[in-house]
Protein backbone atom coordinates (compact mmCIF):
# COMPACT_ATOMS: atom_id res chain seq x y z
CA UNK A 1 0.00 0.00 0.00
CA UNK A 2 0.91 3.32 -0.17
CA UNK A 3 2.43 4.42 3.16
CA UNK A 4 -0.13 6.82 5.63
CA UNK A 5 2.16 9.67 4.75
CA UNK A 6 1.78 9.39 0.96
CA UNK A 7 -2.11 8.98 1.47
CA UNK A 8 -1.81 11.94 3.13
CA UNK A 9 0.03 14.24 1.42
CA UNK A 10 -1.75 13.60 -1.70
CA UNK A 11 -5.54 14.07 -0.10
CA UNK A 12 -3.64 17.67 1.65
CA UNK A 13 -2.81 18.52 -1.94
CA UNK A 14 -6.30 17.98 -3.61
CA UNK A 15 -7.92 19.36 -0.68
CA UNK A 16 -5.61 22.31 -0.90
CA UNK A 17 -7.42 23.14 -4.21
CA UNK A 18 -10.87 23.00 -3.00
CA UNK A 19 -11.06 24.45 0.50
CA UNK A 20 -8.48 26.97 2.38
CA UNK A 21 -5.41 25.29 3.35
CA UNK A 22 -6.36 25.05 7.05
CA UNK A 23 -9.10 22.81 6.22
CA UNK A 24 -7.34 20.81 4.26
CA UNK A 25 -5.08 20.18 6.72
CA UNK A 26 -8.07 18.39 8.77
CA UNK A 27 -9.76 16.88 5.40
CA UNK A 28 -6.74 15.14 4.58
CA UNK A 29 -7.20 12.47 7.20
CA UNK A 30 -9.73 11.08 5.83
CA UNK A 31 -7.27 9.99 3.14
CA UNK A 32 -5.78 7.45 5.79
CA UNK A 33 -9.79 6.53 7.09
CA UNK A 34 -9.65 3.49 5.19
CA UNK A 35 -7.05 2.11 6.70
CA UNK A 36 -8.63 1.58 9.66
CA UNK A 37 -9.31 -2.20 9.05
CA UNK A 38 -5.48 -2.66 9.78
CA UNK A 39 -6.16 -2.10 13.46
CA UNK A 40 -8.69 -5.05 13.04
CA UNK A 41 -5.93 -6.97 11.81
CA UNK A 42 -8.53 -7.62 8.44
CA UNK A 43 -6.56 -4.86 6.04
CA UNK A 44 -8.04 -4.34 2.72
CA UNK A 45 -10.96 -5.41 4.26
CA UNK A 46 -14.94 -3.78 3.21
CA UNK A 47 -13.09 -0.58 4.01
CA UNK A 48 -11.65 -0.44 0.51
CA UNK A 49 -15.13 -1.09 -1.45
CA UNK A 50 -16.19 1.68 -3.29
CA UNK A 51 -19.91 0.07 -3.61
CA UNK A 52 -19.76 -0.29 0.24
CA UNK A 53 -18.17 3.07 0.25
CA UNK A 54 -21.19 4.96 -1.68
CA UNK A 55 -23.78 2.62 0.14
CA UNK A 56 -22.37 3.85 3.67
CA UNK A 57 -21.99 7.26 2.67
CA UNK A 58 -25.60 8.02 0.71
CA UNK A 59 -27.41 9.40 4.29
CA UNK A 60 -24.28 11.84 4.36
CA UNK A 61 -24.47 13.12 1.05
CA UNK A 62 -28.12 13.45 1.81
CA UNK A 63 -27.75 15.38 5.34
CA UNK A 64 -25.26 17.71 3.46
CA UNK A 65 -27.27 18.53 0.17
CA UNK A 66 -30.02 19.21 2.56
CA UNK A 67 -27.79 21.76 4.38
CA UNK A 68 -26.47 23.48 1.76
CA UNK A 69 -23.94 23.57 -1.33
CA UNK A 70 -20.94 24.16 0.98
CA UNK A 71 -21.47 21.27 2.98
CA UNK A 72 -21.90 18.74 0.53
CA UNK A 73 -18.59 20.37 -1.49
CA UNK A 74 -16.60 19.30 1.91
CA UNK A 75 -18.49 16.04 2.11
CA UNK A 76 -18.31 15.17 -1.89
CA UNK A 77 -14.53 15.90 -1.45
CA UNK A 78 -14.20 13.78 1.62
CA UNK A 79 -15.62 10.96 -0.54
CA UNK A 80 -13.52 11.66 -3.79
CA UNK A 81 -10.61 11.78 -0.98
CA UNK A 82 -11.45 8.03 0.33
CA UNK A 83 -12.27 6.96 -2.77
CA UNK A 84 -8.59 8.12 -3.96
CA UNK A 85 -7.22 6.11 -1.37
CA UNK A 86 -8.65 2.70 -2.44
CA UNK A 87 -7.64 3.66 -6.31
CA UNK A 88 -4.09 3.49 -5.08
CA UNK A 89 -4.19 0.91 -3.15
CA UNK A 90 -4.89 -1.10 -5.99
CA UNK A 91 -1.29 -0.41 -7.58
CA UNK A 92 0.12 -1.79 -4.28
CA UNK A 93 -1.89 -5.13 -4.54
CA UNK A 94 -5.14 -6.72 -3.87
CA UNK A 95 -8.12 -4.82 -2.92
CA UNK A 96 -11.66 -5.50 -2.68
CA UNK A 97 -12.05 -2.21 -4.45
CA UNK A 98 -15.49 -3.76 -6.07
CA UNK A 99 -16.68 -6.11 -3.91
CA UNK A 100 -19.44 -7.50 -3.41
CA UNK A 101 -19.51 -7.54 -7.17
CA UNK A 102 -15.97 -8.50 -8.18
CA UNK A 103 -13.43 -10.08 -6.29
CA UNK A 104 -10.18 -8.11 -5.16
CA UNK A 105 -8.34 -6.76 -8.08
CA UNK A 106 -4.51 -5.42 -8.55
CA UNK A 107 -2.96 -3.96 -11.04
CA UNK A 108 0.60 -4.09 -12.02
CA UNK A 109 1.57 -1.38 -14.08
CA UNK A 110 5.35 -0.82 -15.31
CA UNK A 111 6.61 1.60 -17.98
CA UNK A 112 10.25 0.71 -19.36
CA UNK A 113 12.62 2.40 -20.92
CA UNK A 114 14.91 1.19 -23.26
CA UNK A 115 17.95 2.51 -24.75
CA UNK A 116 20.43 0.35 -27.08
CA UNK A 117 21.86 0.54 -30.73
CA UNK A 118 18.95 0.08 -32.35
CA UNK A 119 17.07 3.17 -30.52
CA UNK A 120 15.60 3.91 -27.93
CA UNK A 121 11.74 2.79 -26.97
CA UNK A 122 9.14 2.22 -24.47
CA UNK A 123 8.01 -1.20 -23.26
CA UNK A 124 4.57 -0.90 -21.06
CA UNK A 125 3.57 -3.46 -19.34
CA UNK A 126 -0.12 -4.08 -17.90
CA UNK A 127 -1.13 -7.09 -15.86
CA UNK A 128 -4.75 -7.47 -13.90
CA UNK A 129 -5.02 -9.65 -11.43
CA UNK A 130 -8.19 -10.61 -9.90
CA UNK A 131 -8.59 -13.37 -6.99
CA UNK A 132 -11.32 -13.61 -4.21
CA UNK A 133 -11.00 -11.16 -1.36
CA UNK A 134 -9.72 -12.18 1.60
CA UNK A 135 -11.17 -10.76 4.61
CA UNK A 136 -10.19 -13.17 7.69
CA UNK A 137 -8.18 -11.71 10.20
CA UNK A 138 -4.57 -11.97 10.78
CA UNK A 139 -2.48 -12.54 13.03
CA UNK A 140 -0.12 -9.42 12.06
CA UNK A 141 -0.91 -6.94 10.08
CA UNK A 142 2.02 -4.59 9.20
CA UNK A 143 2.84 -1.94 6.45
CA UNK A 144 4.48 1.17 6.04
CA UNK A 145 4.18 4.62 7.98
CA UNK A 146 6.29 6.22 6.34
CA UNK A 147 8.18 5.30 2.66
CA UNK A 148 10.71 6.76 -0.09
CA UNK A 149 7.35 7.62 -1.60
CA UNK A 150 5.91 9.11 1.21
CA UNK A 151 8.86 11.37 2.09
CA UNK A 152 9.48 12.06 -1.49
CA UNK A 153 5.91 13.52 -1.49
CA UNK A 154 6.66 15.24 1.48
CA UNK A 155 9.73 17.24 0.05
CA UNK A 156 7.63 17.87 -3.08
CA UNK A 157 4.72 19.45 -0.89
CA UNK A 158 6.81 21.46 0.88
CA UNK A 159 8.23 22.25 -2.49
CA UNK A 160 4.95 23.51 -3.26
CA UNK A 161 4.23 25.19 -0.09
CA UNK A 162 7.06 27.37 -0.78
CA UNK A 163 6.53 28.61 -4.11
CA UNK A 164 3.03 29.46 -3.20
CA UNK A 165 4.16 31.15 -0.50
CA UNK A 166 6.57 33.15 -2.04
CA UNK A 167 4.47 33.94 -4.79
CA UNK A 168 1.45 35.59 -2.84
CA UNK A 169 4.48 37.44 -0.83
CA UNK A 170 5.94 39.21 -3.59
CA UNK A 171 2.40 39.03 -5.63
CA UNK A 172 3.32 36.97 -8.45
Amino acid sequence: MPDLLAHYLVSYLIARTIVEPRYALIIAFVGVVADVDALLRVHRWVTHSIPVTLLASAPLLVLAYRQGRGYLRVVVLALLLYILHIVLDVFTGLTPILWPLVPAVGVELEINGVSSINGVMVAPSVEVIVKPANFTQKEIVEGPIVSETGLVLAVVTAVLLMVDYVGRRLKL
